[in-house]
C-alpha cells in the first residue's frame, strides 16, 4: 500500500502483510474532491515537481501535518496515492476503498464548506464515495475548513444515523453492514452524487463486500453489473424491491434489477424475510420463484420475501407483465405507486408458487389489452327477429364495446336480445321451439385470471333469485330499469352480479344440457377459441385482435389488443330433434366443432378414436371449458 510520510510528504510503500503492525499504522483522508486540475496527482509527487502553488496543496500539507501531530508517519490520500494512470492499480484501488478505510486508525474528515453553519449541512454527506468513507472506519475524526477539530463520529451517531439513514449499530461498528438487507444499504447511497456515472455502482462495492472490473465508459450498466455481482451471492430478494418511477424517463416496463440507487430511495426500513429458495441468470434471464396473483389484465403480483420494519405480518409485492412467451414476464408499474405494494400473510393463501423468467434487459413489451370485449358481430339465433342493446359496466366506452377498470374482475357487460314488436313464434309449428327458444342473453366477464368468460341464458319473464353461483337471471324489466339509472342503481348491480363468474363452466351438451336454460362457458386467455355449441346452433369467436371498430369509430391503435367478439347462427337443426341420436352424435360433434375447431384432418381423427374414447369423452365434456 503506497502512503505519503506526513513529514517529507513523499511516497513510502508498505507490504500488506505489515499493514497490522504497530509503527504502520495510518491515517486516512475523506474529503470532496476540488477540480481535477486543483488536487495533487500521483505524478505531482512521483516526478517531485513543484506543487506548492496548487490549490490541492494546502488541504495535502494540513492532513499531513494534522496526521504528524497525531503521532502517524503514514497518511492516505485518494488524490495522489493511487496512480491513476495504471488501469490495474486504478481497479485494485477501487475494489480495496473500504477495506483501506477499515484498517485506518483515524479517518480524518476535512469539511471545506463547513466553519460556522451546521456540520450536517456540508456537501461531503451527498458525495458517493464519503459514504463508505463515513461507515468503515473505526474512528472518525471531523474538521473544519481551518482543522478545527468539530466533533467525533461517535459523538454524533444520532444525528448521523438521521441525516443518513444508516443504522446506529452500523455507524458505531456494533453490526456489519452485511447486517442489513440489500434494499436498505442501497436504500444510504439513493441521494447520494458522484462525478461519473459508473461510480454510482463503483462507490459500493465495499458496502456490499463485491469485487468487479471498472469499465468507465458504460455509464448505467455499471449499476446493473453490480446488482448482478450481489445477486450471484445473496438470496436476498429486497434487491428486487425498489421503485419505479424515481428516475426520468423510466421505461414502464424493465426487468428486476433497478436503473440507480434512487430507485431504492423508499426501502431505508426494508428487512429480508425467509422463504427464498434463491435466483439463477441464465442466457440474459433471470429466474425466480415467487408467488404470483392476478393483478390485472396479463399482469399480476409477485411477492418477495422481505417486508417493512413496521409490517411483519406483510411482505412486498411488485407486479410482473407476461410476455408472448409462457413464464416470461417483466416488471410493470401499471397503477401502483412506485409498481409495488405490500400484502399481508393471509391473503397468501390465494397466491399460486410458480417460476418466472425475467429478461435482464427486455426487448419486448408486453401486449397492451383493452380490458373488455369488441362485439364485433353479434347475430345469435334469432337475431333477424330481435334488436341487439348493450350495456357496459362503465359508461366510458364506446357502443359496441363493453369494459371494466384496470384492476377489476367480473361482469363487463351485458346483451340483451330483445324482440321486437310484430315477431311472433309459432310454437304449433315446431314443438321443440320453446325449448330451444333463442338466445336472449349474454353477459361477458372475466374471472379471477382474467380468463374471459361467457354466460347465455334464454329469456325469463321474471326476475329469478338463484340459491346456486349464477346469482340474478336478467329480464326485460330489469335491464330497461339498469339501462336508465346510475352505475350505483340497485338494478345495474343486480343485472352486473358477478356471482355467475364462478359458476360451473362446460360445454353445452347432453351432459351438460341446455333444459335450464343458461350456460357459462370459459375461454383460456392464451389461445382464445373459436368453435360451435351445435346445441345453441351457435357459432362462437373470442380471440385477441388489434383494436378497432369496423364502422371506423376508432382508429385503429396498433399498441392495443382486445378480446373480440363474435356470436353467429350456425343455421344447423336442433340436435336434438332426433332424440335417438343423442347417444351416439352429440358428445362426438360437440368435442369436434369446440376441441377440434372445425379442422377435417383433426375430426376424422376423432371419428377414428370415437368408440375407444366413448367414455373418457363424455367426462372431458362434463367439466371442460370451451377452449
Amino acid at each position: 500500500m503506497r502512503f505519503l510520510n506526513t513529514k517529507t510528504l513523499q511516497f513510502e510503500e508498505v507490504a500488506d502483510s505489515s499493514l497490522g503492525e504497530e509503527q504502520n499504522k495510518y491515517a486516512i483522508l475523506s474529503h470532496r474532491w476540488g477540480a481535477v486540475q486543483d488536487e495533487i496527482s500521483f505524478a505531482d509527487i512521483n516526478e517531485s515537481q513543484d506543487i506548492s502553488n496548487k490549490k490541492g496543496f494546502a488541504k495535502m500539507k494540513g492532513f499531513c501535518d494534522l496526521a504528524a501531530s497525531l503521532g502517524y508517519r503514514y497518511g492516505w490520500d485518494d488524490t495522489c496515492c493511487i496512480n491513476k494512470g495504471d488501469s490495474s492499480e486504478l481497479s485494485e484501488a477501487i475494489n480495496s476503498m473500504y477495506h483501506w478505510y477499515q484498517g485506518s486508525s483515524v479517518c480524518i474528515v476535512y469539511l471545506e464548506d463547513v466553519t460556522e453553519k451546521c456540520i450536517m449541512d456540508s456537501a461531503w454527506f451527498d458525495r458517493g464515495w464519503t459514504l463508505q468513507e463515513l461507515i468503515a472506519p473505526t474512528a472518525t475524526e471531523f474538521y473544519d475548513r481551518d482543522w478545527n477539530h468539530v466533533q467525533s463520529k461517535s459523538h454524533l451517531v444520532a444525528k448521523l444515523c438521521s441525516k443518513t439513514g444508516i443504522p446506529e449499530d452500523v455507524l458505531t461498528g456494533r453490526a456489519s453492514p452485511s447486517h442489513c438487507s440489500i434494499a436498505q444499504r442501497m436504500s444510504w447511497a439513493a441521494r447520494r452524487k458522484t462525478t461519473r456515472v459508473e461510480d454510482r455502482a463503483y462507490c459500493l462495492l465495499g458496502i456490499f463486500d463485491v469485487s468487479m472490473p471498472q469499465i468507465y465508459g458504460e455509464r448505467e450498466k455499471a449499476f446493473l453489473r453490480l446488482q448482478r455481482a450481489i445477486s450471484q451471492q445473496s438470496k436476498d430478494e429486497s434487491i428486487f424491491a425498489w421503485s419505479m418511477g424515481l428516475e426520468k424517463n423510466e421505461e414502464e416496463y424493465t426487468g428486476l434489477f433497478a436503473p440507480s440507487p434512487l430507485s431504492y430511495l423508499h426501502c431505508g426500513d426494508v428487512i429480508s424475510t425467509r422463504g427464498s429458495t434463491g435466483f439463477a441468470e441464465t442466457n440474459g434471464e433471470l429466474s425466480i420463484t415467487l408467488n404470483i396473483f392476478p393483478h390485472s389484465m396479463n399482469t399480476s403480483h409477485a411477492t418477495l420475501n422481505c417486508t417493512h420494519i413496521g409490517n411483519p405480518e406483510s411482505r412486498i409485492a411488485i407486479l410482473v407483465s407476461q410476455l408472448s412467451t409462457k413464464n416470461e414476464y417483466v416488471r410493470a408499474r401499471k397503477s401502483l405507486a412506485g409498481g409495488r405494494e405490500l400484502i399481508a400473510l393471509s391473503e397468501l393463501e390465494h397466491f399460486v408458487e410458480r417460476t418466472i423468467r425475467i429478461p435482464l434487459q427486455p426487448t419486448e413489451l408486453p401486449s397492451n389489452t383493452f380490458y373488455g370485449f369488441w362485439l364485433r358481430t353479434m347475430k345469435p339465433p334469432g337475431h333477424t327477429e330481435s334488436q341487439c342493446r348493450i350495456l357496459s359496466r362503465s359508461d366510458q366506452t364506446e357502443v359496441d364495446k363493453v369494459c371494466l377498470r384496470e384492476t377489476e374482475c367480473g361482469t363487463a357487460g351485458i346483451i340483451h336480445f330483445a324482440r321486437e314488436l310484430g315477431s311472433k313464434v309459432n310454437y304449433n309449428d315446431d314443438p321443440y321451439e320453446r325449448r330451444w327458444s333463442k338466445i336472449s342473453w349474454i353477459k361477458l366477464g372475466f374471472d379471477v385470471d382474467f380468463n374471459p368468460m361467457l354466460f347465455l341464458a334464454r329469456s325469463m319473464r321474471w326476475m329469478v333469485y338463484r340459491k346456486d353461483s349464477l346469482g340474478v337471471i336478467p329480464n326485460a324489466q330489469l335491464f330497461e330499469q339498469a339501462t336508465g339509472s346510475g352505475p350505483a342503481s340497485r338494478a345495474r348491480k343486480l343485472i352486473l352480479d358477478n356471482r355467475w363468474i364462478s359458476g360451473k363452466a362446460g360445454v353445452p351438451s347432453r351432459s351438460h344440457g341446455w333444459s335450464s336454460g343458461i350456460s357459462i362457458l370459459k375461454v383460456d386467455r392464451f389461445k382464445g377459441v373459436s368453435g360451435s355449441l351445435d346445441a345453441l346452433n351457435l357459432g362462437i369467436l373470442v380471440k385477441l385482435r388489434p383494436s378497432f371498430s369496423p364502422e371506423g369509430s376508432v382508429s385503429e391503435r396498433k399498441d392495443e389488443q382486445i378480446w373480440v367478439v363474435d356470436i353467429t347462427d350456425t343455421e344447423r337443426g336442433d340436435p336434438e330433434r332426433d332424440m335417438s341420436k343423442i347417444n351416439k352424435d352429440l358428445d362426438q360433434e360437440e368435442w369436434m366443432n369446440c376441441c377440434c375447431g372445425g379442422n377435417p384432418d383433426m375430426q376424422s381423427h376423432a371419428i377414428q378414436q370415437e368408440r375407444e374414447m366413448a367414455d373418457s369423452l363424455r367426462k372431458v365434456l362434463d367439466s371442460s371449458d370451451l377452449r
